[in-house]
């Protein structure tokens, strides 16, 4: 999956999030913002994707050390990040959205016909049956996809009223 595609589910995870949780602006926007790193950061190990050009060393590091797809989009990494934020004390809704967009990115790669190593260190690949190249349409239609949701979900109860207004005045 393209960048765009892994931000824009980490975006509708924070939305959502935040609807859930019903948060205040402040709290739904870090949400978001985190939800949308979590949902970047599996690619660390990549040195060319937008987290790994971020941080240059640290991502030429982890490559070095695990490769591309393998510990940093795994069940273990999930599981030390979840460990991690429950050490701090992380608020239940930052914690639910980092792993859900950290899970989201996986996922999306499993959706790749490369797919990643979920069980590393065990040594295979998990594949969704469904699977798209990187970049192509679907790839590319996805990511509108999930942006749109994502406006949805935060503009939903605008849209609602104004449906709602509309019906009432059109359909007495």
């Amino acid at each position: 999956m393209t960048g765009k595609t892994h931000a824009s589910c980490g975006m509708l995870v924070g939305a959502i999030t935040t609807q859930y949780f019903q948060t205040d602006i402040f709290s739904s926007v870090t949400i978001i913002i985190l939800a949308t790193i979590a949902s970047l950061l599996p690619d660390i190990c990549h040195t060319q994707s937008k987290i790994g050009r971020r941080f240059k060393l640290v991502s030429f590091f982890i490559r070095l050390i695990f490769g591309h797809r393998t510990f940093t989009h795994s069940i273990l990494f999930i599981a030390i990040i979840t460990f991690l934020l429950h050490i701090i004390q992380t608020p239940s809704y930052y914690m639910v959205a980092i792993i859900i967009g950290l899970l989201s990115h996986v996922i999306l790669d499993m959706m790749t016909p490369k797919g990643v190593k979920l069980f590393y260190p065990l040594p295979f690949n998990v594949r969704s049956p469904i699977q798209f190249k990187t970049g192509g349409f679907v790839d590319l239609s996805l990511a509108t996809a999930l942006m749109v949701g994502t406006v949805y979900v935060l503009f939903q109860p605008f849209i609602n009223d104004i449906i709602s207004n509309w019906n009432n005045k059109f359909f007495k």
